[in-house]
C-alpha cells in the first residue's frame, strides 16, 4: 500500500503550497484547524479493494480515509476532486 500512500501525499502536499481548506472539511467535517495546530492532526489512510472508479471516502469521526488503489496520480487526483466538489458534509436541511 506504500504506493498508494506516497501518491497521496504527492497529489495533495507536494502539488499544494498550503493544506487547502475543502480538502480539511472533507477528512475532518470542520473547517476549524484543530486546537493544537495541524502538527495535532492524525489522519490515517487504509486502502480499499474498491476498483479506480470509487471515489475516496471520508470517515470524519475517526480522521479515516478509505482510499482506493489507483494506478496513476492523475487518477488520484482526479476522484479526490470529484469526491470533495461533491461532499456535502452533516447537512441537516
Amino acid at each position: 500500500f506504500a504506493f498508494g500512500c506516497s501518491l497521496w501525499w504527492e497529489v495533495t502536499c507536494l502539488n499544494i503550497p498550503t493544506f487547502p481548506l475543502p480538502l480539511l472539511v472533507f477528512l475532518t467535517g470542520s473547517d476549524r484547524i484543530p486546537i493544537y495546530g495541524m502538527s495535532s492532526l492524525r489522519i490515517i489512510i487504509q486502502s480499499t479493494t474498491s476498483g479506480e472508479q470509487y471515489l475516496p471516502v471520508a470517515h470524519t469521526c475517526y480522521n479515516l480515509l478509505d482510499l482506493p488503489k489507483y494506478s496513476s496520480k492523475e487518477i488520484l487526483s482526479a476522484r479526490l476532486v470529484q469526491a470533495i466538489d461533491h461532499y456535502e458534509g452533516f447537512s441537516l436541511a
